[in-house]
């Protein structure tokens, strides 16, 4: 069977494996391929439920905000003229309004307490702070005579007007999104489900009766990587080298998920046969290997209308991978808008000098620190792909491109893991 499944794999033309290509080639062809990916289904939640999710519709605001003129502290209103007028002598006082109060006309020459929040009473022009004024025998006398039309009074629409676009489709939601809804009226809010993805790790090494049993650390790294993102994530384990082992996990995984993701068995080795087993499956190659370190054996390939992305098994670099190539990619196929993100590089000058090989684009982890005003961008000292402990000391990577160097003291910029 095993023979079977890689003369298969071989000989179909489906598996026609690309040459190795550069970073910056390797993700323009996944963009390219983004373009005809369906995007994912939608759905109705509750706003309660909706932060984290992507927005699926456009929130045009159907009230302004304020939706009246209201008071925008504790105080007393009344019309500035009336105040001129009255002079040392004072306004005197009729009544109070509170929010959600009606708000009956003011009548001149008279002042009303009012309270933050409150609808300004028609003929009022100005509020006064209470602290700012003082009360005899009934009257409101002003402690400073700087009064003038509109003081203290938010009026209607300063915020947002009806009509105003307020929050665009492909928007990720967060809590500082969901006031705006709530105010809307909105119970209910439109939104892209959830990707669901299998991660699957492989390797004999993994199995429970293996002579030199390891901890696999991939599936549980990636998981919670992807389920900051919101991501529906399942984890499986191939504990064994056999193809029809892990033919039969994959399409299972085909069967459950939006996207795969695979860790280890992706490079040249003898017991390497993940290539092997998806090209027998079907899956068509849009680039097999890329020209960076750490994660050269980085592998993407379309299983029908689903992506496979085929990472390294050193538990280092399919983390760098995964934050390069799969977490951007999961944001635009769950309706993300990529203009929106907010992981923005960090630009800092760099405390050490690195020189990349010349056909080689190198990510380096580092962490930032201000100095003087300045950011100061550190190295982290790896000990190579399969280091894990540097990615808990650093906050992000550091782009050398290929053929290139950084020297001290060079402006660079720090690429932040996501959270």
């Amino acid at each position: 069977m095993v023979g079977s499944l890689l003369a298969s794999a071989v000989s179909d033309p489906k598996c026609a494996v690309p040459d190795m290509v550069a970073y910056d080639e390797a993700q323009a062809i996944l963009a390219a391929y983004m373009q005809n990916i369906p995007l994912l289904t939608t759905e109705f939640v509750s706003i309660s439920q909706a932060s984290g999710r992507v927005l699926a519709e456009d929130i045009r605001a159907v009230m302004p905000r304020p939706e009246a003129d209201i008071s925008a502290m504790d105080g007393y209103a009344f019309r500035c003229a009336d105040m001129e007028k009255a002079g040392s002598v004072g306004l005197p006082l009729a009544g109070q309004i509170a929010a959600g109060d009606a708000s009956p006309p003011l009548e001149k020459g008279v002042a009303c307490s009012i309270l933050t929040g409150a609808r300004i009473p028609a003929g009022a022009d100005c509020v006064v702070a209470q602290e700012r004024t003082s009360i005899t025998d009934g009257h409101v006398h002003l402690l400073e005579q700087n009064v003038r039309n509109g003081l203290n009074i938010r009026r209607s629409g300063e915020e947002f007007c009806k009509g105003d676009m307020l929050l665009e489709h492909g928007l990720k939601l967060d809590w500082r999104h969901l006031s705006i809804l709530a105010h809307q009226g909105k119970e209910q809010v439109f939104v892209y489900k959830r990707p669901k993805v299998c991660v699957v790790a492989n390797g004999a090494e993994f199995g429970a009766t293996a002579t030199d049993c390891r901890t696999e650390l991939n599936t549980q790294l990636l998981a919670a990587m992807l389920q900051s993102e919101g991501v529906r994530v399942t984890r499986y384990v191939c504990g064994s080298d056999s193809m029809e082992a892990l033919h039969k996990l994959l399409h299972q995984c085909a069967q459950e998920a939006d996207i795969l993701i695979t860790t280890g068995g992706i490079s040249v080795g003898k017991t390497d046969h993940v290539l092997h087993v998806l090209c027998q499956m079907g899956a068509k190659c849009l680039f097999r290997r890329v020209k960076m370190r750490p994660g050269k054996p980085m592998t993407v390939m379309q299983l029908g209308q689903k992506m496979v992305f085929c990472l390294p098994g050193n538990p280092g670099a399919a983390a760098i991978c995964a934050q390069l190539f799969v977490i951007p990619f999961l944001r635009g196929f769950a309706g993300e808008k990529q203009e929106k993100k907010t992981s923005m590089p960090i630009e800092g000058q760099s405390s050490f000098a690195y020189v990349a090989a010349a056909d080689t684009t190198s990510f380096l982890p580092v962490y930032s620190t201000e100095n003087k005003g300045k950011n100061l961008i550190t190295l982290v000292r790896s000990v190579g792909a399969s280091d894990i402990l540097c990615l808990t000391q650093a906050t992000g990577l550091v782009r050398v491109s290929a053929g290139t160097s950084l020297q001290v003291g060079d402006m660079c910029q720090m690429i932040p893991f996501t959270a």
